[in-house]
């Protein structure tokens, strides 16, 4: 936590988290979206109800909206390591 001069500033919540914690918390949500992202394709790619086109066009979906979602996490992540080390 930062230091303050008011005893009481270091419990609010704009100074519970740091570039460190931010960062860790951006590539713990990176991980997360990639692991959903594997449960989705097991959970596509198993259902009895969806076959050909539909099976391509769900994995295609589901799938580019979790790359997107990484993407971002892990580009923010990265961001703020290198504003860190500045």
């Amino acid at each position: 936590m930062s230091k303050c001069n008011c005893k009481y500033a270091k419990w609010f919540p704009h100074n519970w988290l740091c570039l460190r914690g931010l960062y860790i918390l951006s590539l713990v949500l990176f991980y997360l979206t990639l692991a959903f992202m594997i449960y989705l394709i097991i959970a596509i790619c198993t259902h009895p109800a969806i076959t050909g086109a539909d099976l391509r066009d769900a994995l295609f979906y589901y799938i580019s909206r979790c790359l997107i979602i990484a993407g971002v996490l892990l580009t923010v992540a990265k961001v703020l390591k290198t504003l860190r080390a500045i």
